[in-house]
């Protein structure tokens, strides 16, 4: 396998916590020894998704999915002027950028942006592979 470290889309956590399923991911990456890697950008993406309206129905506890973020995951701040690796959607860059910083083997992206520039950032930077929750949750089953 490549290294051992990750970076989730923030639609990938919201899944997690919509579903209340927290324990799936923290089991993947106690019994793995994996890192997963977020930054302030991330977070920030995450708080906002979770408080629309449609979502905030769910009741998750924005403050403890923060929490539980910071408690299982390797923060790192992010350098800036941030490339544009997603022309569709610059709002996405900074997830690349957070892998491409971290050396981060894997990002776990669910967004149509992001996996529709999965050939062109695999062939530019050979390191870094783009997949899918299932693909991500199946390199442990």
């Amino acid at each position: 396998m490549r290294n051992k470290r990750f970076v989730l889309d923030a639609n990938i956590w919201v899944s997690y916590f919509i579903s209340d399923q927290q324990e799936i991911i923290s089991d993947i990456i106690l019994a793995n020894k994996i890192s997963v890697l977020y930054s302030t950008e991330l977070i920030t993406e995450i708080s906002r998704v979770l408080n629309y309206p449609h979502l905030a129905r769910r009741n998750v506890n924005i403050k403890a999915a923060v929490n539980f973020i910071k408690r299982i995951g390797v923060y790192h701040t992010l350098q800036y002027p941030i490339k544009n690796y997603i022309p569709h959607d610059t709002d996405d860059n900074y997830i690349i950028a957070l892998a491409l910083e971290t050396n981060a083997g894997f990002v776990t992206s669910g967004d149509k942006h992001i996996l529709s520039q999965k050939a062109i950032l695999e062939k530019k930077y050979r390191k870094l592979k783009i997949i899918s929750k299932a693909e991500f949750e199946g390199m442990f089953a």
